[in-house]
């Protein structure tokens, strides 16, 4: 499952310094830049023909911060943006940094951020087609949980396929957003990624994000586990977990979206092991 991000979280800038030796700090003052790096961007393409957007559909520019020395934030500084990429597949703002999609290409391109002297490690992201529709790929597996070993209490990947063409062509890069439909009081379920973390966004473990692969059979696949944890004490367990898999463009739900993903879920027993 690819991952940033999103999350996968996504940060993809890098800090570059202004000066070689971290011991020449005495020297600077709290009010010189020190080092830059880009924010968090809300996803890691952007549809052709549109702009960079968050989960609600609004345009977003990119952003970076300057620090000083004691890594304290530098407000008034003023960053601009500039284009690494050649094949004019984007347009940017270097001022505000919006940047757009123009015509139908499609790949990778590259921005970087520069303030003063400082420039940063370049950022990439993906220009990807419009997504047209979402659905479950693959199937589930019923997870045997158990409530003396805890290895055994996550589950299969839940995973949806997000295309844009009749030929269920999928679309890279995409950001899925998975939730639960509710806990239950005697069976406590997460959300996790495949390493069995759960995203450090998400406290709760109501919801988390994934994007979609990028490249093989596997490209327009995103997915989520989850993980149990029983509570042998309270009333009847549960037959299943439901989590829906929530895929828009411009802040509305496309075609088939939001995916009902039903997980079976039965506790071991001695004669069921």
């Amino acid at each position: 499952m690819s991952r940033p991000s999103w999350m996968r979280a996504f940060l993809a800038g890098a800090a570059g310094l202004a000066l070689p030796w971290l011991g020449c700090t005495d020297t600077l003052s709290p009010d010189e830049p020190f080092s830059l790096e880009f924010e968090e961007l809300p996803s890691p393409s952007i549809v052709s023909g549109d702009t960079l957007r968050d989960l609600e559909g609004n345009a977003v520019p990119l952003r970076a911060i300057v620090y000083n020395f004691r890594g304290e934030p530098l407000e008034e500084t003023d960053v601009s943006f500039v284009l690494i990429d050649t094949t004019g597949a984007i347009t940017l703002d270097p001022a505000t940094g919006h940047v757009v999609a123009t015509g139908s290409r499609r790949g990778t391109v590259r921005v970087v951020a520069s303030a003063g002297n400082l420039q940063s490690a370049p950022l990439a992201f993906q220009i990807v087609p419009p997504p047209s529709a979402v659905a479950r790929s693959g199937t589930i597996d019923t997870l045997r949980y158990s409530f003396s070993n805890p290895s055994l209490n996550t589950s299969v990947p839940l995973e949806v396929k997000v295309t844009w063409d009749s030929a269920s062509a999928g679309v890279p890069a995409y950001v899925v957003q998975f939730r639960l439909e509710e806990t239950s009081d005697t069976v406590v379920a997460r959300l996790v990624d495949d390493a069995s973390r759960r995203s450090p966004l998400d406290p709760s473990g109501a919801s988390s994000i994934d994007t979609t692969e990028s490249t093989g059979t596997r490209a327009g696949i995103a997915g989520r586990r989850i993980r149990l944890t029983p509570n042998a004490s309270l009333g009847t367990p549960v037959d299943s977990i439901v989590v829906f898999a929530d895929v828009r463009r411009h802040g509305e739900h496309i075609s088939g979206s939001p995916v009902r993903l039903v997980l079976p879920v039965k506790p071991r027993t001695l004669t069921n092991p």
